[in-house]
């Protein structure tokens, strides 16, 4: 099985080269294209009109590893469109990502917008994520995701996106993963005003997760309660409850 690996937090992290480690293992052949620095939040966008910087890294067997100067999604377009073009990847998985993506925030993260060019491409892909990162619940995240793999899509060609996130603590295993709906993520004290050093005055974008008010069975309340969340995605937004409305109030047929 031939997996493109990539992530927002930059080719070196823990998350991304743990699960490099445990997918070789299993036999998997691997395309790690990923960024050369941190860039998280990193939401979709793409470098336009900009020079993209890419340097092969050491080649080790069935492995092959880029750093690319831009984002997370270019890493995925240079990946597809050009390194991999002739020799297209059967699956995606960007992560393992230092810090949860959450319901709402899965509009800014880097990484879960890596994984939604899957099915533009026509590939299964997933996004996983986890708080408090350390490498022995990493290497454990990476071995259910070997596990989803197998169930998920081995078993048949899922067409979608699996949004994965991991509690700090409990038991990462297949029995302790629930399937849940994507949720609003509230968060307190956004915006943080500051002093520089020259005592000019900035801001800092930041904010207090807020868990309690989230409704059961959401992907907020499941890692709340200590359980892996597993939420399916999709890159069409088109609201189709809002499309009769939009006809009735402009009168288009």
């Amino acid at each position: 099985m031939h997996i493109l690996l990539t992530n927002d937090d930059g080719l070196k992290a823990l998350g991304l080269q743990t699960l490099k480690r445990e997918l070789s293992a299993h036999g998997c052949r691997l395309t790690v294209v990923a960024p050369n620095g941190q860039r998280s939040a990193a939401s979709h966008s793409m470098t336009i009109n900009k020079p993209l910087y890419c340097q092969e890294m050491s080649h080790e067997e069935g492995i092959r590893e880029i750093a690319v100067s831009g984002t997370p999604v270019d890493c995925v377009k240079m990946a597809l469109e050009f390194f991999l073009k002739d020799d297209q990847p059967d699956l995606i998985i960007s992560g393992i990502n230092d810090g949860y993506n959450l319901g709402s925030d899965v509009l800014y993260s880097g990484t879960v917008s890596a994984a939604m060019e899957g099915p533009y491409y026509g590939l299964p892909a997933f996004a996983v994520s986890m708080i408090n990162l350390t490498e022995e619940r990493c290497v454990k995240t990476a071995q259910l995701m070997w596990q989803l793999i197998q169930k998920i899509t081995l078993q048949g060609r899922f067409p979608g996106i699996v949004n994965v996130n991991v509690p700090p603590e409990g038991e990462i295993s297949l029995k302790n993963v629930r399937i849940t709906s994507q949720t609003v993520q509230i968060y307190h004290n956004v915006i943080a005003e500051k002093r520089d050093l020259d005592d000019s005055v900035c801001y800092r974008i930041v904010g207090d997760i807020d868990m309690t008010t989230a409704p059961p069975d959401s992907d907020v309340a499941c890692v709340r309660d200590g359980h892996i969340a597993l939420t399916p995605l999709k890159w069409q937004q088109t609201a189709e409850r809002s499309l009769d409305h939009l006809k009735g109030a402009l009168h288009c047929d």
